[in-house]
């Protein structure tokens, strides 16, 4: 109990200070209002599809640019997230007709985007396929975990009055429809579509051509709605929405299709895993393996990927002239000891400039004592 003036007067500082201050639960929002907003947001109307073809255009352009700002912007304008979150609402509540405006409002919104890209992208003749495409055609079971992620915050924001708003940087998160452009992007460019480089995808040795980058964009668009809708199912009947025995039964559904997917996902992760490995076994071995790199030589770039399932390492460097005979055996080395490490076959390509290297080494010592020198000056 507090007896003294001192603990008194303590409290009523810190009341003062947090001005009463008290965590506040929000309850959530009614299940018939959240019906009602909801059957609004699965409905295919036109302001729908005039922000979905807008935010098509933005993000193909941004895509086309390479240009990042542009692609988020895109993903702000879409408005596709709130038919999915009213589908996962009405597997839970089992309304027929919600869902069905769902899928329609989906699947519409779907083919527009595609299109946008597809003639967008016809219209400006472009072949290049930069790194921001190339990024959206590899989905991994980390994208899986954003969407799930992402699923789960949509749904809770949906039944929150006061966070409502969040759907944006939900949508920010989880980009919807840049995979989808990329899809338009990839019929479009054929099998022309070549790297920044310069040369076709084909000869670099990442896909085949555009329809595989439209179907890794499409798997990634996939492994999106998926996640969203299954983990929003979860969120949703914990707040005790719709009939829980049916909403199961869909949740089961959504992790019957995602484990459909969990293959391509786990091999795409596995390949990044083995890029990462890769690059952090040669920054260490000069340390690891000073038989293969001494001090005399340096790596100026590194470049890993697979082709035909086999892992490529392409490496710039240089080293000195007296060196340059060496290279080749110590290449050897090299493949063999990734190979070993990572557990896979190692195709390595090397570039190495001989260069006359001058090697400097200064130490910090004693000043000598400077004697005072008389002024002559007059």
């Amino acid at each position: 109990m507090l007896n003294k003036p001192k603990d008194w007067y303590l409290v009523r500082k810190w009341r003062q200070l947090t001005a009463d201050w008290a965590p506040y639960i929000e309850d959530a929002i009614p299940a018939a209002d959240l019906s009602q907003q909801m059957r609004q947001s699965s409905i295919p109307s036109f302001a729908f599809f005039l922000m979905l073809a807008l935010a098509a255009s933005i993000a193909t352009l941004g895509l086309i640019a390479n240009s990042a700002p542009a692609i988020i912007g895109a993903m702000i304008v879409a408005p596709l997230m709130n038919p999915i979150v009213s589908l996962a609402y009405g597997l839970v509540t089992f309304e027929m007709r919600l869902i069905r405006l769902s899928i329609l409002t989906i699947v519409l919104g779907l083919i527009l985007v595609v299109v946008v890209a597809y003639i967008s992208t016809i219209s400006f003749g472009l072949r290049i396929a930069g790194s921001e495409i190339l990024n959206r055609t590899s989905p991994s079971l980390i994208d899986l975990g954003v969407a799930m992620a992402a699923g789960a915050a949509a749904a809770f924001a949906s039944s929150r009055r006061g966070i409502l708003n969040s759907i944006a940087g939900v949508a920010i998160a989880v980009a919807l429809v840049p995979p989808l452009a990329v899809c338009g992007i990839g019929l479009a460019l054929g099998r022309k579509a070549a790297s920044e480089t310069g040369l076709s995808l084909g000869e670099f040795g990442i896909f085949s051509g555009g329809a595989d980058i439209a179907e890794g964009a499409f798997v990634l668009f996939l492994t999106n709605l998926i996640g969203i809708v299954g983990v929003a199912i979860l969120i949703f009947i914990c707040h005790r929405y719709g009939e829980w025995k049916k909403a199961l039964l869909a949740f089961f559904v959504c992790v019957g299709l995602s484990a459909l997917l969990f293959q391509p996902l786990n091999r795409a992760f596995h390949r990044m895993y083995v890029k990462s490995k890769t690059v952090r076994l040669i920054t260490k071995l000069s340390d690891s393996r000073p038989d293969i790199v001494s001090g005399q030589g340096k790596f100026e770039s590194i470049n890993v990927t697979y082709r035909d399932d086999v892992i490529h390492v392409n490496i710039d460097g240089f080293t000195t002239k007296e060196r340059m005979p060496d290279v080749p055996r110590a290449a050897e080395l090299f493949r063999q000891y990734l190979s070993a490490e990572i557990g896979e076959p190692v195709v390595l390509e090397m570039d190495v400039i001989g260069v006359e290297m001058l090697q400097i080494r200064l130490e910090p010592r004693a000043s000598p004592d400077i004697e005072a020198q008389p002024d002559e000056r007059k």
